[in-house]
Formats: structure tokens, C-alpha cells, sequence
């Protein structure tokens, strides 16, 4: 499992095309939240333009594939930190946080 942190670089977004860039960001990681490689996904409540993904891949070289298809990616437009991480205890009412 992996703690994957994203910040976007405002100054390579090219002008007007941040909205539909984004768009394109919201579908690639609906995309595999669905398909179950991502287990959680949010933005950072105190940091504009950055967010959070547990990612559910066995090895760092398939959160590179999945990272390889975001629209922030190619470009160079986002910084991914990505962490492998263990999870050891997880709270039966993790689901209750949704939205919060």
C-alpha cells in the first residue's frame, strides 16, 4: 500500500485550461477509486491545489503506471510524493469519515 501526497504547480497550468485540466484529474482518479486501486482520495483542507491518495498497489512500479495517466503527470504540472505504507490497525468505522 502506498500514501501518495500531489501538489499541483500553479505557474505550469497553462492559462484558462485549469478547470478542464481538472476535470480530467477528477475522472483518472475516480477511475481507479472505482477500480479499487485507490482506497482513499481528498484534498488537503489547509493547502489550495494539493490532496491525498492510499493507493492499494503491491509495488511502487504500479502507482507509477496509475500516476502515469494523470492529466498533471506528462507535463511536469503536479509533485507526487509517494510513500509505501503498512497498514496496521484500521478502524471498523473508517467509512463514518466520508466528507469530513
Amino acid at each position: 500500500m502506498f500514501i501518495i501526497s500531489q501538489e499541483l504547480k500553479p505557474e505550469k497550468i497553462p492559462e484558462g485550461k485549469g478547470e478542464e485540466l481538472f476535470q480530467h484529474h477528477v475522472a483518472w482518479f475516480t477511475k481507479h477509486f472505482e477500480k479499487g486501486d485507490f482506497l482513499l482520495v481528498g484534498p488537503y483542507t489547509d493547502r489550495e491545489m494539493s490532496g491525498l491518495m492510499i493507493c492499494a498497489a503491491e509495488t511502487r512500479e504500479e502507482v507509477e503506471s496509475i500516476l502515469k495517466e494523470d492529466v498533471y503527470y506528462a507535463e511536469g504540472m503536479a509533485i507526487y510524493d509517494v510513500r509505501p505504507f503498512k497498514g496496521v490497525k484500521i478502524s471498523a468505522h473508517f467509512a463514518d469519515y466520508a466528507g469530513k
